[in-house]
């Protein structure tokens, strides 16, 4: 009996074994550099009032994404992608709770799977983002119209 039953176990067992899911706590992000909060603000709130543009990049245009490349270039000289969409694939998830400055938050506002917004978190329940209609602003994260809208919120630096 051991015998007939021992190969059948040892074979369950090396496939339980070899697909179950590893979780890792070695994934490297890259380091921000010791900007504090204020810094981050400070340079978001230069920015302030600068119209929107779709594809702006500059004091006379920007757009959100854009936005968010000019200050992770500006603070953390760190580059982004320039799309809101490859933006999102990049560094890991968190939750609302632990939420830092410097975190990037992703919308959707129409019923598609596309990403169509982002903004910098700025601390304090507060963001940075370049809306179309009143340029480059600070909102709270807890407005029920943001708060409904967020789709993930993406952590790129450590």
């Amino acid at each position: 009996m051991f015998r007939s039953f021992f190969p059948p176990f040892l074979l369950s067992l090396f496939l339980l074994t070899a697909c179950a899911v590893q979780y890792r706590s070695d994934i490297s992000l890259p380091a921000a550099p010791s900007a504090s909060n204020a810094g981050l603000r400070k340079a978001a709130e230069k920015w302030l009032g600068t119209p929107y543009q779709y594809g702006g990049n500059d004091a006379r245009g920007i757009d959100c994404s854009g936005l968010a490349c000019r200050l992770y270039e500006e603070v953390f000289s760190y580059r982004l992608p320039r799309a809101a969409n490859d933006q999102r694939r990049l560094g890991y998830s968190v939750h609302a709770p632990y939420l830092k400055a410097g975190d990037l938050i992703f919308f959707r506002f129409a019923g598609d799977e596309r990403i169509e917004h982002v903004g910098v978190y700025l601390g304090a329940g507060e963001f940075i983002h370049a809306s179309t209609r009143r340029g480059v602003v600070i909102d709270r994260l807890d407005d029920p119209y943001y708060r409904r809208h967020v789709v993930v919120i993406k952590r790129v630096l450590r």
